[in-house]
């Protein structure tokens, strides 16, 4: 084995560019470190986690002029300056942080003086420094004004700021001499560009196209049938009828649910403190799956997650779905064994804001927790005043059965009302045999007992579907809040009348009637085609998963943090054109009624979705970056897509839908059981385990369930080609993919090229069909050593398609 990965190595690294077969991305030199984050999620960080930390566990010594050794950390300059001991501060070196010294340590140099910082706030101030420390200023860069308060948040420069305009869509542009555009799309574009004088790609050739729009709407590559009928239909709407069959696929909605749950922070375990077992997230998961096969219209989809169980339903089904869909509340980190429940119910709700703020409005509202935002009008109070809402919804359960330290979360039953009662009554009664049971006093008795427990087992009525899902709080848990001094609720300040941010205006505040938590009110209010956010931050989201950036670069913050859009005119006009009704058409175009796969079809019938992406002189001249779309995005795939599109080309692919591989139920956690990471099904199905993912996921930057992540991170390390060079189950997929190709009739030659069908969507070249086969019969001579024949030719067959595998060219969409 050592002799065949040698080999195999040798040729990949050294032999594959002249093969054909593409490049293996290697970084120069050793593996750089871990990015530094951001500066909007850095600042993010800082603002929300940080900051509030040093509020309430230093600032009260260290501050002022009587700060104790000198040290000030309650302003930035002051913090990174230092005191008596030398540098508190050391960004991206917490070794030589006094700061971190300090909360680590015991004896005189122990901070604070009384008592230890939890590990997890330890590790938290650990992770801030070693990513650089990210503090802002008092105002952001440039010079602007922070934001001003609740009172005049509607006035001035924060009105102005144009994410929170009124979408006002002005015509597409009509060009001169236009006989590239077929869409409005492609007219805003042109206009772009041929300002900046660039002229825009031409198409690109079929196979490619093909590819590409398979991956783009089902993560999944095209088989050599669906190759063959694509490029050999002479129909004019041979391309229309492509799309409309990969919309219509369930791979549809398994590729963009996965679009969705990493917005959604999708997980299959707690994480933080306890890392318990998720069981019935899968539910919610599914049901995201299914809404965007069934093209569920996107303010529904809104409503659904934020208050599904508060809304009419005209069946049991519905009633169940609309459960299920309200786990988008739930599946966030929680610090279960925090054991001040006023914390960790105030923790939840700030999660919930923020997922709920950065998903749908793009906007990083949790940052106003402790102070007013810092960049964006969004005050204190219209902090709390949101949080009201969430903090009179309920969260978590009771606490786990076998710890009364930790606490559960909320799972409702998905049965009619008799089912669970049922149950319930059964549970009841199970439990005070067990009890007995354990009480019994003589043999004849820990016997009795025990007989009628196993009859009792028998006779079980069936258990009801259970979903991670909220509730209304009790009515002595709903009402309005007040805001939380520097977040602490031991500090209370003015009351916050439960509504949305004042900068919105009058006409956006929401009437929230009595015994009610507000959240219907609230998800009414977002899915609005009058709220200036919600339309332009999905719109954006598509946008970017099709052309490989989005129009606005920072999908999750429209704040004054993020990028302004580059075609602000092209932004708002898809979002006009994607909330109106069918009956309203704008430059030839039908309202899409808030359809998302009308949307797909709207972007991928234009010219600019179809170029080619291939680069010229000119074009990287005027624009490198590609910021005005003059040609297609290269992109990587995903983690997910690369594993799938192993499977499916080794010819293993499982593609059952939902349920889930948790093989143990709720209560055990993660550490207790392991994850069988090597099931054939399609990766959206795989466990999605905070503290825990899996390691091949990890290699291609998957998505941190931890917090909202629109935009995953793309690398290009060494650590990538190691794994797809030495990786076992890597190396297991190319020898399926091999038995699968000496399987099929025909000469070596006609298997060869049946392998670049199945890896890249295309024909081989006789170039690349002939260096192939003397790969093989090369490699088969050198592995031979007296084995027999069919052995050695099996693996050498078997490291042709790992190299196929290692490429660049299987790796990456043009």
């Amino acid at each position: 084995m050592g002799k065949q990965r040698r080999i195999g190595a040798a040729w990949i690294l050294g032999s594959v560019a002249a093969v054909g077969l593409g490049a293996v991305a290697l970084a120069a030199g050793a593996a750089a470190p871990a990015p530094a984050l951001p500066d909007a999620a850095g600042i993010e960080l800082f603002e929300k986690r940080v900051r509030p930390l040093l509020h309430q566990k230093c600032v009260s010594c260290h501050s002022g002029p009587r700060a104790q050794s000198g040290l000030d950390l309650k302003t930035r300059s002051g913090a990174f300056r230092g005191g008596g001991f030398g540098p508190t501060i050391v960004p991206g070196d917490p070794e030589k942080s006094v700061l971190i010294r300090s909360v680590r340590a015991s004896g005189s140099l122990k901070m604070p003086p009384v008592g230890r910082l939890p590990t997890a706030e330890v590790a938290l101030l650990e992770d801030w420094v070693r990513r650089g420390a990210p503090w802002p200023e008092a105002t952001p860069p440039g010079g602007a004004k922070p934001a001003p308060g609740r009172g005049d948040a509607s006035v001035g420069g924060a009105a102005a700021r144009w994410a929170f305009q009124p979408v006002r869509p002005a015509p597409a542009p009509v060009l001169p001499r236009d006989i590239w555009s077929r869409t409005p799309v492609d007219r805003f574009l042109l206009a772009r560009q041929r300002a900046a004088g660039l002229s825009p790609n031409p198409p690109a050739d079929r196979h490619t196209l093909l590819r590409r729009v398979k991956f783009d709407l089902t993560g999944l590559p095209p088989t050599a049938e669906e190759i063959q009928e694509f490029v050999a239909d002479p129909a004019p709407n041979a391309w229309a009828k492509v799309v409309d069959r990969l919309l219509a696929s369930p791979a549809y909605g398994e590729r963009w649910g996965r679009h969705w749950l990493d917005v959604a922070r999708y997980s299959d375990s707690n994480g933080r403190d306890w890392n318990e077992v998720f069981a019935h997230a899968w539910r919610y998961r599914d049901w995201v799956i299914q809404a965007f096969n069934q093209d569920l219209p996107y303010n529904q989809f809104i409503r659904a997650q934020l208050a599904g169980d508060l809304l009419p339903a005209a069946s049991d089904e519905e009633r169940y779905e609309r459960l299920a869909a309200t786990g988008f509340l739930v599946i966030g980190p929680k610090l279960l064994a925090q054991q001040d429940r006023v914390q960790l119910a105030l923790d939840i709700v700030d999660e919930q804001l923020d997922v709920t703020g950065k998903a749908f409005l793009g906007l990083t509202v949790g940052c106003a927790r402790c102070h007013n935002h810092k960049f964006d009008p969004i005050t204190a109070k219209d902090y709390y005043a949101l949080a009201g809402i969430f903090n009179s919804t309920r969260t978590l359960g009771n606490p786990l059965p076998r710890n009364n330290r930790v606490m559960f979360w909320m799972e409702r039953p998905l049965a009619p009302a008799g089912v669970v009662q049922s149950w319930t009554a059964h549970e009841q009664t199970m439990k005070r045999m067990q009890d007995a049971s354990k009480k019994a006093k003589t043999e004849a008795d820990k016997t009795r007992l025990a007989a009628e427990i196993r009859l009792l087992e028998a006779k079980a009525p069936p258990s009801p579907p259970m979903a991670m899902a909220v509730s209304e709080a009790a009515a002595d848990r709903q009402g309005d809040m007040r805001v939380h001094l520097r977040g602490s609720y031991e500090h209370l300040g003015e009351a916050a009348p439960r509504g949305v941010p004042a900068v919105f205006g009058p006409d956006a505040q929401i009437k929230i009637p009595a015994g009610t938590s507000g959240r219907r009110e609230l998800a009414e209010w977002i899915a609005s085609p009058r709220n200036p956010l919600t339309a332009r931050v999905l719109v954006n989201r598509v946008w970017r998963h099709h052309f490989g950036r989005g129009l606005v670069e920072t999908p999750d913050d429209f704040g004054a943090q993020g990028e302004r859009p580059t075609h602000p005119e092209l932004l708002d006009w898809l979002a006009a054109v994607f909330v109106a009704p069918p009956t309203e058409v704008r430059d030839g175009v039908s309202g899409l009624n808030w359809s998302v796969k009308g949307l797909h079809r709207l972007l991928l019938r234009s010219q600019a979705y179809q170029m080619s992406s291939s680069a010229t002189p000119a074009g990287l001249v005027r624009d490198g970056e590609n910021r005005l779309l003059w040609r297609m995005n290269r992109r990587r795939l995903e983690a997910e897509a690369l594993r799938d599109a192993m499977l499916a080309a080794a010819g293993v692919l499982d593609r059952r839908p939902g349920g889930t591989l948790l093989a143990k139920p709720s209560g055990f956690p993660i550490r207790e059981f392991p994850v069988d990471f090597q099931a054939s099904r399609r990766s959206v199905y795989l466990p999605v385990l905070r503290n825990g993912m899996y390691d091949f996921f990890q290699s291609f930057d998957v998505a941190d369930p931890n917090i909202v992540m629109g935009r995953r991170n793309v690398t290009t390390v060494s650590t990538q080609a190691l794994v797809m060079l030495n990786s076992p189950w890597v190396r297991s997929q190319a020898a399926t993919f091999a038995r699968r190709l000496e399987e099929q009739p025909g000469t070596e030659d006609e298997r060869i090229a049946g392998a670049y069908r199945l890896v890249y969507g295309r024909d081989a070249s006789a170039a690349e069909v002939a260096r192939s086969r003397r790969f093989v019969e090369e490699t088969a001579r050198e592995l031979s050593a007296g084995r027999p024949e069919a052995e050695v030719r099996r693996e050498a067959w078997s490291l042709f398609c790992q190299a196929l595998y290692a490429s660049s060219e299987f790796r990456y969409v043009d």
